[in-house]
């Protein structure tokens, strides 16, 4: 009987807690999605495959300028004079070291130890567009642009559309009392009265079905390097049925663990990810081969620099480039934008007391320098390996899958079971905090912004996501991952860009800074500081 009433809570409390049309628009698209597969598995490929090509290519424009703007928007507001806007009262709540590994672990670990050495690998063998004049393939001179469009892509860019939204809604939240939600950072377009309006309850559906996207992404590239690993180390297929089984096994398993109270929080898991990596890194540099890594990223840190604006237009305006940058730059700007509704709750949670420059200034030079170091460092090691001969990386690529790059790697370092081992660990600490955020991030948003949503609500989510990372790993691997997300994340571009923008409208009308005393001490500002 006391469980009976046990489970009678529960499920009330999550009843009570919902926000009834995010979570049911959520959760219909993600039943749809699975039944779909489960009734006609090529259809559903052949879907992801068209949509590839349909959003991937034709939207091209879209995302490729609309984070070039979010860019320029962000340094505006670090070098200008809003930068002195504090996001709350107080100090910062986080020292900042516990920030700078939330920060990253948030927003680019679900990513970055998977193409640390897959993407430098591959435009290795086939150059980008804009070096193809410059650099011929599998070659001494591909290794600089192969490390560059990799630095590229993890560098100031990725933190575009999680500015767009963390930044207004810590703002509007903690300033103005504004409800804990991705709609809030449309508050200076909406309005403080139309916040719970038709808009703004599109808008939080959208960021759920954004999400989802996202997340199943990063699910599934981090859960494919899982399974790479104990086929690489123990010599184990899986079929079509026993992957879908280990990854929903896998998601579900961590996230029981972790409502449990297994994990010490997300902060503790951020600096043990952090750590390791720092020891991963360290032992690449010191066994790789260090002169020509060093060679490497400076000419590499410099052509990012030099180029910047060219490799973000490379296929905007169609041509040649486009169908490249659609496998490439266009996938990432689209699962970045895609997990801004997450990352910019979670950014904005994290960022009370700090000023609008230092969380900039974080995202945008702190999360480069460590961007570059990884993939100058293990990035620039790989390529040369394999250049050299040291060890082929590309073959167990081609055979296992992607995923298995970095055990290579690591094991032809001296010590290499270690590294491996450690490298194994990494992986899967880094699946756990992924596994943590992200059902947190759907609890949070499709409860209108609760910061502790119900055990049962996160269980759903977890099941549901590994369910869909698990089939889009079966029906067509990395390129039904790239492809969900680009289409899961185009809507969401243009709510980044009206934010980002209205953000900026805001501050300008009624924000006064400290660098601005004139415009503090205007009476008709005095409202604007203690609420509306």
């Amino acid at each position: 009987m006391s469980s009976r009433r046990s489970i009678s809570r529960t499920v009330a409390q999550l009843t009570d807690e919902l926000d009834t049309i995010p979570f049911a628009v959520g959760a219909l698209v993600t039943f749809v999605f699975v039944a779909w597969a489960a009734i006609d598995t090529d259809g559903v490929a052949a879907a992801i495959d068209a949509a590839f090509v349909v959003v991937g290519q034709n939207l091209a424009w879209l995302y490729l300028g609309s984070v070039l703007a979010m860019v320029l928007i962000g340094a505006y507001l670090m070098l200008g004079r809003f930068g002195s806007v504090k996001l709350g009262d107080g100090p910062p709540e986080y020292g900042t070291v516990s920030y700078v590994a939330m920060f990253f672990s948030a927003g680019l670990s679900a990513g970055i130890v998977f193409f640390g050495m897959v993407e430098p690998l591959s435009h290795y063998q086939t150059i980008p567009p804009l070096f193809a004049d410059t650099a011929s393939a599998e070659s001494a001179s591909a290794a600089v642009p192969a490390v560059a469009y990799s630095i590229f892509h993890y560098g100031i860019s990725a933190w575009g559309g999680y500015l767009a939204i963390g930044l207004p809604v810590a703002y509007f939240t903690y300033r103005h009392d504004a409800p804990f939600r991705v709609s809030t950072a449309l508050r200076p377009v909406l309005g403080p009265d139309n916040l719970n309006g038709v808009i703004a309850r599109t808008v939080d559906t959208l960021a759920v079905v954004a999400t989802i996207g996202g997340i199943a992404t990063g699910l599934g590239f981090i859960a494919s390097q899982l399974l790479a690993g104990v086929s690489y180390r123990m010599g184990v297929t899986f079929s079509d049925v026993q992957t879908i089984i280990a990854i929903t096994g896998i998601t579900v398993l961590f996230t029981l663990s972790l409502v449990a109270g297994v994990s010490r929080g997300i902060r503790r898991l951020s600096m043990f990810n952090m750590a390791l990596m720092s020891v991963l890194l360290v032992v690449t540099f010191v066994f790789g081969p260090t002169g020509r890594v060093l060679t490497t990223g400076a000419n590499a840190l410099g052509t990012y620099a030099g180029q910047f604006l060219q490799m973000s237009l490379v296929g905007a305006a169609g041509g040649a480039g486009v169908q490249w940058s659609s496998y490439w730059t266009v996938f990432y700007w689209s699962w970045w934008i895609a997990w801004a509704p997450f990352v910019g709750l979670f950014l904005a949670r994290i960022s009370k007391g700090r000023t609008v420059r230092s969380v900039i200034a974080t995202a945008f030079l702190t999360m480069t320098v460590t961007s570059a170091l990884w993939f100058t460092v293990v990035g620039g090691t790989s390529v040369w390996f394999q250049h050299t001969g040291v060890v082929d990386i590309i073959g167990p690529m081609s055979t296992i899958g992607d995923g298995v790059s970095g055990y290579v790697l690591f094991g032809a370092l001296p010590g290499g079971g270690l590294w491996q081992a450690l490298f194994f660990v990494l992986v899967t600490t880094f699946f756990v905090t992924s596994a943590d955020s992200s059902t947190l991030a759907l609890g949070m948003l499709t409860t209108g912004g609760r910061r502790a949503p119900s055990s049962l609500n996160r269980i759903f989510w977890g099941v549901l996501q590994g369910i869909i990372a698990s089939i889009l790993v079966v029906v067509g691997g990395a390129t039904a991952l790239r492809s969900s997300v680009i289409v899961t994340g185009a809507p969401f571009a243009i709510v980044c860009l009206v934010s980002m923008s209205g953000f900026i409208w805001w501050l300008a009308r009624k924000q006064p800074t400290d660098e601005d005393p004139q415009v503090q001490s205007r009476p008709e500002d005095a409202s604007v500081r203690t609420g509306d």
